[in-house]
């Protein structure tokens, strides 16, 4: 934007210049012109022609008895080139100040779109460009009210998304509850045989309830106004709960979680924090190769705690790293419907941790294994949260 703004401002003046060159060689090209018509007096003929006037006139009396003043004794011009240079100087500032408050006024609009965009790419569905297509009838100004448009039909779009995803949800709560109850009625007069049809029926139905559970999780995440920062939290407390809750699941497995932590003090969710805390521990153990460890750490860096999860698994192409918090979405290689999950761990994960002011991101380790960077505000030990 300011490369714009600085290549209007040099046009213009760079315009003005040249306009202002060829006026300023017209006028010393007339100037040379008349003065070879009617040269220059020397000094003597300067001061010849200039007696009559300064000789004084005859007393005029009228009724106050004084007559005029005498004719003053006259100087000669200044030089031409030092009234050119003075002229030129006004000419310079008053044009570049023109050109200044011209190109301002050309790419504000751009500014304004500029901020606009910037906002509906972080997430604000609201973002508007503002600019009133009825003061201005160019491109610029049809460019704001198209991107204007496109906004509010993107906002229009997410949110018919969202709601319907919430509606899906609740709906689909109600004969899930029925099959579970008839469910519970089968078993008793089955037979034998059909005890293992049964199972794999609750393991299904069960999944599904999970599944239906972190899609309403993720939708009221994500209309923001559902969790605020009431309390405050322990962090390496939180931390500690969690590690030792995988490491009692990871045990059949073969599997290890090491913890690193240290105090620090968050405002915020404590549920909301565990479950995006332990969506990424859980991802972590269970990509991780067996007889490794998952590595979780935690330290401060100025007033901001940054919790680390490394494990040793197959990591992740570099460009799906950004794509891996996004719901439903799945690594081919790795993370396919086999491995048993829903796909919305992560994405929950990143919509909490934003609802708290942190940022989440992932990157490969250099050896081997995904690291998932979580970054926090924290609060100064001291402080006490205020009762709710």
């Amino acid at each position: 934007m300011r490369t714009l703004f600085f290549k209007l401002f040099v046009a213009f003046l760079l315009a003005m210049s040249i306009s202002g060159a060829v006026f300023f060689s017209l006028a010393y090209w007339a100037r040379s012109q008349q003065q070879e018509r009617h040269p220059a007096l020397t000094g003597d003929q300067f001061r010849h022609e200039l007696k009559p006037l300064l000789q004084p006139l005859p007393p005029k009396h009228g009724p106050d008895g004084m007559g005029p003043p005498p004719p003053r004794a006259g100087h000669p011009p200044p030089p031409f080139f030092m009234v050119l240079g003075f002229q030129v100087a006004i000419f310079l500032v008053v044009g570049g100040c023109i050109c200044y408050l011209l190109a301002w006024r050309i790419t504000a609009p751009v500014r304004r779109l500029r901020q606009a965009v910037q906002q509906l790419a972080d997430g604000n569905l609201k973002a508007r460009t503002g600019i009133e297509t009825g003061r201005r009838g160019d491109e610029i100004t049809d460019l704001g009210s198209d991107f204007d448009r496109m906004a509010e039909r993107i906002e229009a779009l997410v949110l018919s998304q969202r709601q319907l995803v919430r509606d899906i949800s609740h709906e689909l709560r109600s004969p899930l509850a029925r099959l579970q109850v008839a469910l519970g009625l089968a078993r008793r007069d089955a037979p034998p045989r059909t005890e293992q049809a049964l199972d794999r029926i609750e393991r299904e139905g069960e999944r599904l309830n999970e599944l239906i559970g972190e899609l309403l999780t993720l939708s009221l995440l994500e209309n923001g106004a559902s969790f605020t920062a009431s309390e405050t939290v322990e962090m390496q407390a939180l931390l500690t709960e969690i590690v030792e809750d995988a490491s009692f699941e990871a045990a059949e497995s073969s599997r290890r979680v090491q913890l690193v932590a240290v105090p620090a003090l968050v405002a915020g969710n404590r549920e909301l924090l565990r479950r995006a805390l332990e969506n990424v521990v859980r991802n972590a153990l269970h990509y991780t190769a067996e007889e490794t460890c998952v590595q979780v750490a935690s330290g401060l860096e100025n007033s901001t705690l940054v919790i680390r999860v490394l494990d040793q698994g197959p990591g992740v192409p570099d460009e799906m790293l950004s794509a891996i918090f996004q719901p439903f979405y799945r690594v081919a290689e790795a993370r396919d419907r086999l491995s048993g999950g829903t796909g919305i761990g992560l994405a929950i994960t990143a919509r909490a941790v934003a609802l708290h002011g942190g940022s989440v991101k992932a990157v490969n380790r250099p050896e081997a294994g995904l690291e998932v960077e979580i970054r926090l505000p924290v609060m100064p030990l001291e402080e006490k949260a205020a009762p709710c």
